[in-house]
């Protein structure tokens, strides 16, 4: 798939929140443009992205040059009433160029609350062609990928600075990355540290069919468990041995930056990480029918005792 960017966000008016977003898009655009993306034209559609997927398409221009089309999507946004605004999806779509290899794709910017949920705030992206399976996967086989995952965070921080968005989570994946399956991840930023790769790994885990997680997980609160995990040596020791068997690389500062070294580096990790912490940790606690048994219980034994008196 592609690249995924999603902010956190501070109070603000709505407009102002567009406004600080496509102020990062831009930011994006220009990172890649006319050295690997060349743009052609922008589109603003209602609820979906496309007329086949339920959208409405309400406004489109050339975007040859980015600086006048940005400026003209500003001019445009800050008309749109409420309800509009709310529902918008900006697409810049375009061409990607590696290595004299042309594929069409697009930069999207997502204010619709159910794309957002789906594909970020931001998505880039880069449809398959020729040795390219998708923009990951051609950026992996041509770029400097660390120097460029760290000029690319650094520019989004400073984007955002100042404004109503803090960044708070990028993602880098061959094909869709989703909640059930992490496992086609290539990178992944977290403005927190190890408890959010650990909480990302625990959801996937809790949304697989095995049935003794998902009995052991059900009444378990999520936050307290993986707190619990990030502060425990055990936890600490076992994830450092993991990431290392794994291949991939962990930057950590007041956030986490993991960068895989090969195509299966997450699958490996993820299985590592379930098998040797999440799993052993959950395998004392009680399923969910005895937790119901002890709440039965102790609402009966305090009958009792009231009958008793």
């Amino acid at each position: 798939m592609g690249i995924q960017v999603v902010f956190s966000r501070h109070p603000a008016g709505y407009h102002t929140v567009i406004l600080d977003k496509l102020r990062a898009g831009f930011e994006l655009a220009k990172f890649f443009y006319k050295g690997l993306f060349f743009p052609e034209n922008v589109e603003v559609w209602f609820s979906a992205p496309s007329e086949a997927s339920g959208g409405t398409i309400a406004e489109r221009f050339p975007a040859e040059n980015l600086y006048v089309a940005t400026q003209r999507l500003y001019d445009y946004l800050g008309q749109l009433s409420f309800e509009d605004s709310i529902r918008s999806i900006i697409m810049l779509k375009g061409i990607w160029e590696f290595n004299g290899e042309r594929l069409a794709g697009y930069f999207s910017i997502q204010n619709d609350a159910n794309w957002r949920e789906a594909y970020g705030d931001i998505e880039i992206s880069a449809y398959a062609k020729g040795e390219f399976e998708d923009l990951v996967d051609a950026l992996w086989a041509t770029q400097p990928i660390p120097s460029l995952i760290r000029r690319l965070l650094g520019l989004l921080k400073t984007a955002t600075k100042k404004s109503s968005l803090s960044l708070s989570q990028v993602t880098f994946s061959r094909g869709i990355p989703t909640k059930e399956d992490p496992t086609n991840l290539m990178a992944i930023y977290f403005a927190g540290e190890r408890r959010s790769l650990l909480g990302t790994f625990y959801m996937a885990l809790r949304q697989s069919r095995d049935r003794s997680v998902i009995f052991k997980a059900k009444p378990l609160n999520t936050l307290f468990f993986i707190n619990t995990l990030v502060k425990d040596e055990i936890a600490e020791e076992r994830i450092t041995k993991r990431l290392d068997r794994a291949i991939v690389t962990e930057i950590r500062g007041r956030s986490a930056l993991y960068i895989a070294k090969d195509r299966n580096s997450f699958a490996t990790l993820y299985k590592e990480i379930s098998d040797a912490i999440l799993k052993p940790a959950l395998e004392k606690l009680p399923k969910e029918e005895t937790v119901r048994e002890r709440i039965h219980e102790g609402l009966e034994e305090y009958r009792e005792q009231k009958e008793s008196r």
